[in-house]
């Protein structure tokens, strides 16, 4: 039955393995989705809080010079109270209006994310924080600057974290399932390998101690009928009687030599 338990434990490994690969990748996944909704989340409110910013734009009136900006952005921030600051920056990324008053300047990684997007909306993740933003279309074609929403991640990092523990849970029933099916399957589909394992096992030992019985001139006793394994003890057989011959040929020549 050794044979039969290592083979149960080497499938339960393998089984436990695949299931942390799944896991690992389900919540990479997951955390990937999570981050994106919250993105595009963002770059709606991002969206709807750039259009009267817009509309002083497009007829060529500073950003900067808007009036009631602060209540606007203040509104903003207001349809979710997790929002840290929601920033108005020009064309050089320079903060003109802020719910965060000692914001001067949007992130170095903002600015890369919103070079990087050519104009579409866009959202990243930086520093533990969601940053969504979108460019604020001016005269011309020309871009007058942009909005920029900033956000926690604590909320992503939790659900991911309450989605790694589900699946780990729900891993840890299937792998238990798993290894109490495993044994009468096992048992059922490699019986024949396993018997046949245990009989030459078995004959291995009998030839040991058959060894060892006629090493110290001990009586041998009969050994039953093995049945399927009796070419090898008929082996093991000639291969002792082949070692023993040889020793004693090569004892033969070194009396002989002396």
């Amino acid at each position: 039955m050794a044979l039969f338990w290592r083979i149960w434990v080497a499938v339960t490994l393998v089984n436990l393995a695949v299931l942390c690969v799944f896991v690992g990748l389900a919540t990479l996944q997951f955390g990937v989705i999570s981050s994106g909704l919250v993105g595009e989340r963002l770059a709606v409110l991002a969206g709807r809080t750039a259009a009267p910013f817009e509309a002083a734009a497009r007829i060529g009136l500073p950003i900067s010079t808007v009036r009631n900006a602060k209540a606007l952005l203040e509104r903003a921030r207001q349809t979710d109270d997790a929002i840290l600051a929601v920033h108005v920056f020009d064309a050089d990324g320079s903060i003109v209006h802020s719910t965060d008053p000692a914001a001067t300047a949007i992130p170095a990684e903002a600015v890369l994310a919103r070079a990087q997007a050519e104009g579409a909306p866009w959202h990243r993740e930086i520093a533990g924080r969601f940053v969504s933003g979108i460019d604020i279309a001016g005269r011309e074609g020309k871009t007058a600057g942009g909005v920029l929403v900033v956000y926690p991640d604590t909320g992503s990092v939790t659900r991911v974290r309450a989605m790694t523990a589900e699946l780990a849970l729900a891993a840890i029933l299937v792998l238990f399932a798993a290894a109490v099916l495993a044994v009468p399957l096992l048992r059922f589909g490699l019986k024949r390998q396993i018997r046949t394992f245990e009989a030459v096992d078995g004959e291995i030992s009998a030839f040991e101690r058959r060894s060892w019985r006629s090493a110290a001139a001990a009586a041998i006793e009969p050994e039953a009928d093995a049945g399927e394994t009796d070419e090898l003890r008929r082996l093991l057989d000639e291969a002792e009687a082949c070692y023993r011959a040889t020793g004693r040929k090569i004892a033969a020549v070194a009396e002989d030599a002396q």
